[in-house]
């Protein structure tokens, strides 16, 4: 369990990250975001990594306007390889309810399955908006978050989770920052110093 991790690029910072980095992306900027997620993305599928993208939309049917919206397209341009989309009920409550456990376990089975089908890794990119709308089990989700910093050690995939600062309390996104050890603002990544490990973390509410 002592080898080397692999380090990756996000695309939009020239430093290059380990593997399985858990980051939080706090924005409120729909053109910073434009010009960061088709790095991202990009960057994912040049590792020879496998990337999925979570939209918060009812259905498959909103995801070319995603795609041209964040300009994803763009992404996989003169590439053979393609970005997975799913909606946000599918990735985070596909029974309608939240449960971390069955979230963990839906992110180490994802990984495995990259691994086994000769990709290097695995990157994903989830927008959280779907929190603020009460679906069952979404006061669990810094519990969740928390407890992604010790899944990452094992199947190490890296993750952005997005939340948007317009649409998020303060008090929420304190909790947020707590739980991610790595944080972009303002476009710019940095080691986040609100950073607290507590394995296995605890439920909090969303402050919604």
């Amino acid at each position: 369990m002592s080898e080397e991790r692999r380090h990756v690029c996000l695309g939009f910072t020239d430093e290059r990250y380990p593997e399985g980095t858990h980051i939080c992306y706090l924005y409120n900027d729909d053109e910073e975001r434009r010009r960061i997620l088709p790095l991202f993305a990009r960057h994912a599928l040049l590792e020879g990594e496998r990337f999925d993208y979570a939209a918060d939309v009812p259905d498959a049917d909103d995801f070319p306007r995603i795609i041209a919206q964040l300009d994803l397209d763009g992404a996989g341009r003169g590439l053979d390889r393609d970005i997975h989309m799913a909606t946000a009920r599918e990735a985070y409550f596909p029974e309608g309810s939240f449960e971390p456990d069955a979230m963990l376990a839906r992110l180490r089975a994802k990984y495995a399955q990259c691994i086994a089908a000769g990709q290097r890794g695995a990157r994903f990119a989830g927008e959280m908006s779907w929190a603020l709308r009460n679906v069952p089990g979404s006061n669990r989700i810094i519990e969740c978050e928390s407890r992604i910093n010790d899944l990452v050690k094992e199947a190490p995939m890296t993750l952005m989770c997005q939340y948007d600062l317009r649409q998020f309390d303060g008090a929420m996104m304190f909790d947020v920052m707590s739980v991610h050890p790595v944080m972009i603002v303002g476009g710019h990544i940095l080691r986040n110093p609100f950073y607290r490990h507590v394995s296995g973390g605890h439920g909090h509410g969303h402050g919604a």
